[in-house]
């Protein structure tokens, strides 16, 4: 029989962290803030199985030269957070909304199925580091 110590660390919630967190990683995601994007995602279990491959169709879609970063916006005037992968590059040309409308309608089905929100959109600000993978 495992001991409470042995059972803890073997748990799925104890992995699930590191699991999520290499995903992103091997699609070169940025996440800023990590505990944040980890507690609402702690919050919203059942959201938390999609990003991970959300963000790789993101990844195929706009390519190896974007930067992608999941951050938590918080609006605090209604009091209102939610996920936001951000689309950011050196340039931006008049059909960067219509290309991310056109992918968020892929996954938006799934998303509205699950407690929690994850929003695709851009800045416009330009990439915060210098190679987005």
């Amino acid at each position: 029989m495992a001991s409470p110590r042995q059972a803890r660390s073997a748990s799925p919630r104890r992995k699930r962290p590191v699991a999520i967190l290499k995903q992103f990683s091997n699609c070169g995601i940025q996440i800023p803030k990590r505990n944040e994007v980890l507690g609402y995602l702690a919050e919203h279990r059942q959201l938390s199985r999609l990003p991970p491959g959300i963000c790789a169709q993101v990844r195929r879609v706009f390519g190896p030269n974007v930067e992608l970063s999941l951050e938590l916006y918080r609006d605090l005037e209604i009091d209102d957070r939610y996920l936001t992968l951000y689309v950011r590059q050196q340039a931006y040309d008049t059909e960067i909304m219509d290309r991310i409308e056109t992918l968020s309608r892929q996954f938006n089905g799934r998303l509205e199925r699950v407690p929690g929100y994850l929003l695709l959109t851009t800045d416009f600000h330009r990439p915060r580091i210098n190679h987005a993978v």
